[in-house]
């Protein structure tokens, strides 16, 4: 993966700020949920973009209510994969209310119920976090729900390609810590306000970040898998130079 070429190619766009704007404007509008959706939707037509190979990737915002389908079908699917750990605050809450009980045993055991959801919670979050590049594709396939939640399938995949999704996993979030300081501190020497701007464009950008990493994932892979990178189209033979036809100066005689 080339991890400032995931930042660079945004410029490389000839119509960057125009882009860039719109998505900021929706990143300042998130808390609505429409917008981020809308914005989840787009990154998904960037890695789709990005998977095969244009040479624009940064998409066009011309798809504002296929961005909201397909961005709320993908968070359909991150909520399905994190499903697990709203079930185990469940027993984490209970445990917590049985540690105020006056019983030393009910006590014990709602320490016992609390330390032991709180295992599951981490070793959960480490699975669900190395799944997500996986399952994310796999969505992006056909932007069907069920291919995002094919367990074996994107498993085997993540197995396959460990190594990337480590390292996506810590790109991003180192990505994510120094583009956040950067817009931070930016808006801060613009007098404050200028956190209206530099923390939504911030934001955006590491959306793009994301997502631009997943593409180049899928770009690489060589599995086979049809959402990859299709066969390039055959060159048609190049005809063969048609040789200009004998001037009759050159057929006449010498002499």
């Amino acid at each position: 993966m080339d991890f400032v070429k995931a930042l660079t190619f945004i410029t490389e766009d000839p119509r960057w700020k125009e882009k860039v704007a719109i998505g900021s404007a929706l990143a300042l509008l998130s808390f609505l949920i429409v917008p981020l959706v809308i914005t989840l939707g787009y990154c998904v037509r960037l890695t789709q973009n990005m998977r095969d190979g244009k040479q624009f990737p940064l998409p066009e915002w011309d798809d504002w209510s296929g961005d909201l389908v397909r961005g709320f079908k993908l968070a359909v699917v991150w909520f399905i994969w994190a499903l697990p750990l709203f079930l185990v605050s469940i027993p984490m809450t209970i445990g917590g209310i049985m540690t105020d009980s006056d019983s030393a045993v009910a006590t014990t055991l709602g320490v016992t119920i609390v330390v032991g959801a709180s295992c599951l919670t981490a070793l959960y979050g480490i699975f669900i976090t190395l799944m997500t590049p996986g399952f994310t594709l796999w969505y992006a396939r056909d932007e069907e729900i069920r291919s995002g939640l094919q367990l074996s399938d994107i498993f085997q995949w993540t197995r396959a390609h460990v190594t990337d999704v480590i390292l996506f996993t810590l790109a991003y979030i180192v990505a994510s810590f120094v583009i956040s300081t950067v817009a931070g501190i930016v808006g801060v020497l613009l007098c404050i306000v200028g956190l209206i701007i530099t923390v939504p464009v911030a934001t955006f950008v590491t959306y793009i970040y994301q997502f631009n990493l997943l593409g180049q994932i899928a770009f690489k892979d060589s599995t086979g898998r049809v959402y990859y990178p299709p066969a390039a189209a055959p060159v048609a033979p190049s005809a063969p130079p048609v040789q200009p036809p004998a001037s009759r100066e050159d057929d006449a005689p010498q002499g």
